[in-house]
């Protein structure tokens, strides 16, 4: 619902329920018909005037038209909260999964920084048989940083795209 829907319905409201309370005011505040006729018996419980029933009846629509004012104003204001979270936390949670991407790029990258240390110290096994334990290790220790060199390239890659896509 948009502000000028919004402000209608809820103006009319207000104003309805503001001429049902002057009725009933009004309609209690009169004097009893029926206490003239009997001549003032106070004992007695006088039965419903019409201007009492009809207060009655102003008092049910009043209370009727305020809580259909109240529901559509919890409906605007959830459709708002809605749109006003969607404004706010999309933009938000797009950045956050950017930085999340990069940080985690940064992380693989230094492993394999580490890693690459390594199979530069152990390079002379590439001389060795392939079956030492040097040779192996050395073989281990590339594997492993080309997949930890991969996750941090393709992780700065799909962050890179994330951030295009708008």
């Amino acid at each position: 619902m948009d502000r000028v829907r919004f402000g209608r319905a809820l103006g009319y409201g207000a104003r309805h329920a503001a001429k049902t309370v002057m009725r009933a005011v009004e309609a209690a505040a009169a004097p009893s018909p029926e206490a003239a006729q009997r001549g003032g018996q106070s004992g007695a419980r006088p039965a419903a005037s019409p201007t009492m029933q009809e207060a009655a009846r102003t008092v049910g629509e009043a209370h009727r038209s305020v809580q259909q004012a109240k529901s559509q104003v919890r409906g605007a204001a959830t459709q708002a909260a809605k749109v006003a979270g969607k404004s706010v936390f999309a933009p938000l949670a797009r950045f956050s999964g950017v930085l999340w991407l990069e940080v985690t790029g940064t992380f693989f990258a230094l492993i394999a920084l580490f890693l690459s240390q390594s199979v530069w110290k152990l390079r002379a096994g590439f001389r060795l048989p392939p079956t030492s334990p040097d040779a192996l290790r050395l073989y281990l220790y590339t594997l492993i940083f080309f997949a930890f060199a991969y996750f941090a390239v393709s992780s700065f890659v799909r962050a890179r795209r994330k951030e295009r896509r708008r």
